[in-house]
């Protein structure tokens, strides 16, 4: 899918600024931003509930959705939720089809049920098969953990992970809970003021972040000078944050070449919510 030049107004605000990015089928891509920041917005435009936009998005005819709440009859069953949307895309619902599907979200022994007695994780559970029914090349999933504990949760991104793999679906989803798009995502965008203000790839267990503190400013700005080790992604007047795949031996003998004492250094390993942090929160500061 080619999302290109995507500009969205409301009232003469801007809500996504000439945005571009592309994604293939089979690939799983995080969407990372403030409240305000466009997600939803992108998305509708994608699943094509918004129709009026400036820019063009190829290759989205057959796209599945969830975003926000699943919207869902209290009093008919799961099962005939399947049904009836199915018929709505002009299909029959085949349980042979879904159900391991059903069973991996321990969904398959409740479709019986009606939804009013479904928990709001169960709710959106339903919600991410509906997405798919009209056998999309593309699903677009917002928040799809919302209100699920944590075991439930990895139980969703694993079946995410099962369909990319499987049935050769792109999957672009938005989430405030990090740990899930670090757990499922092959790759994520940053997205602020309706720009992508950065992109990372995901799942490099080798970079981590370290902290280092000098004496003076001077030291500090001596290290930034000379340091190749990664990338700097904050500084003060006496405290960096490089981001690298350095073992912590080589950075000492570099530092001891350059006759720089430190009062601390930490490292940690390096996560979307430290990047996160750097990228749209102002610098990371520890936990």
């Amino acid at each position: 899918m080619l999302i290109n030049s995507i500009t969205k107004k409301y009232k003469g605000t801007v809500a996504l600024n000439k945005l571009s990015f592309n994604f293939k089928q089979g690939e799983i891509v995080g969407l990372i931003g403030n409240n305000g920041a466009g997600k939803s917005t992108l998305m509708k435009i994608i699943s094509q509930t918004i129709q009026e936009f400036d820019g063009s998005v190829k290759d989205n005819h057959r796209v599945g959705y969830l975003i926000e709440e699943p919207k869902l009859f209290s009093n008919k069953t799961g099962l005939a939720h399947l049904s009836y949307f199915s018929r709505i895309y002009g299909n029959k619902f085949e349980m042979s089809e879904y159900e391991q599907l059903l069973k991996g979200l321990q969904l398959f022994d409740v479709l019986n049920k009606k939804v009013k007695q479904y928990s709001l994780g169960m709710k959106q559970k339903l919600g991410i098969v509906i997405s798919l029914l009209n056998n999309p090349n593309y699903v677009v999933l917002d928040e799809p953990t919302n209100g699920m504990d944590i075991e439930t949760s990895l139980e969703v991104l694993e079946q995410l992970k099962k369909m990319a793999r499987e049935r050769n679906v792109g999957i672009l989803i938005s989430s405030h809970k990090l740990e899930d798009i670090e757990n499922v995502c092959n790759r994520v965008l940053f997205l602020e003021k309706g720009n992508i203000v950065d992109e990372q790839q995901v799942n490099n267990q080798r970079h981590h972040i370290l902290k280092l503190v000098f004496n003076t400013p001077i030291e500090l700005a001596k290290f930034i000078h000379h340091q190749e080790f990664g990338t700097i992604i904050y500084s003060s007047e006496n405290t960096v944050e490089v981001e690298t795949e350095a073992e912590n031996a080589d950075v000492f003998q570099f530092l001891n070449q350059l006759d720089i004492k430190l009062i601390d250094f930490t490292t940690e390993k390096r996560t979307l919510r430290n990047v996160y942090m750097s990228k749209l929160g102002g610098g990371y500061h520890g936990n």
